[in-house]
């Protein structure tokens, strides 16, 4: 029998099988087949791992099994490797247990809301002028959502749902007043509802707005770690050489236009989650509507 002589060893061992090599990025599936919420956050991380490939080499994104945002929280703090990526705002457990990649992915513009509402009831909210007129209502998240925490620690009235389908639903049966969403969601929410719930509209003039870093998440493990090196080096390529913007322009553009952010009366709520490690003085990473152009 031919046996390899220690040169052809050394250069068998140092070469990992193609398995080993590819970096995998397990991210959680859309929560309906009408949910497009993620396909901006998706694009970003897979450009950065494309730009990082001549050094960090191949990679997969693998789609997940359906998880609610509290599901996820749990694979990735306990390493089950059922879910290597999550994208979601920082929380000061998150910040404890996992390992963030502190660039806001949207850019923060997931901290300008709007409202869904009712048909017919826009009267009811152009006379809103104070956050006081804001908490006479009551809105509706999802249970488990980051966002419940945030409005509740400001004296807002919170109405859980445990589907996110059945947040549209229980709007239109007045199950609340307003069902929250980000400037980024509501209207690819809308359009794609509209006709099976008529009784929807986006309110008009109000952005209630609280600083809201959505990150990408990874777990604290070695190989978290690394996941997180690469695609953070690819997202500081795309920030230098304008590609982020870009397709930050290409999602997001149309949407900033359409719901006309920077013409709203603005109303700010405070977000007790965002601590001192926030890159708040970084202005390429933040959007401002009223400065955007």
């Amino acid at each position: 029998m031919h046996r390899a002589g220690p040169l052809v060893l050394l250069f068998i061992l140092a070469v990992p099988s193609a398995s080993a090599a590819v970096m995998t990025y397990i991210h959680h599936a859309p929560e309906s087949s009408l949910d497009v919420r993620y396909e901006y956050h998706w694009e970003i991380l897979r450009t950065a791992l494309e730009v990082t490939t001549p050094k960090w080499g191949p990679y997969r994104m693998v789609v997940s099994e359906p998880m609610n945002e509290r599901r996820q929280a749990f694979e990735l703090k306990n390493h089950t490797g059922k879910l290597t990526v999550m994208y979601l705002s920082t929380t000061p457990d998150f910040e404890k247990n996992l390992i963030p990649i502190r660039i806001p992915v949207d850019k923060n513009l997931g901290g300008y809301s709007v409202f869904l509402i009712r048909k017919n009831e826009q009267q009811r909210f152009d006379s809103l002028r104070t956050l006081d007129d804001l908490h006479k209502l009551s809105y509706g998240v999802g249970l488990g959502w980051i966002d419940v925490d945030i409005l509740k620690a400001s004296g807002f009235r919170v109405v859980t749902g445990s589907s996110y389908e059945g947040l549209f639903e229980m709007l239109v049966q007045k199950r609340f007043d307003v069902f929250l969403r980000a400037a980024t969601e509501v209207l690819d929410e809308y359009d794609n509802r509209k006709e099976a719930l008529p009784a929807l509209r986006i309110e008009d003039s109000i952005i209630f707005y609280y600083p809201l870093p959505m990150y990408f998440w990874f777990p604290k493990t070695a190989e978290g770690r690394r996941l997180a090196a690469r695609a953070e080096e690819g997202m500081r390529m795309m920030i230098a050489d304008g590609t982020y913007d870009r397709i930050f322009d290409r999602y997001q553009r149309h949407k900033i236009e359409r719901l006309r952010l920077k013409s709203r009366r603005i109303f700010r709520v405070v977000n007790p989650n965002v601590g001192p490690e926030t890159p708040l003085a970084d202005k390429r990473l933040w959007f401002d509507p009223l400065t955007y152009k």
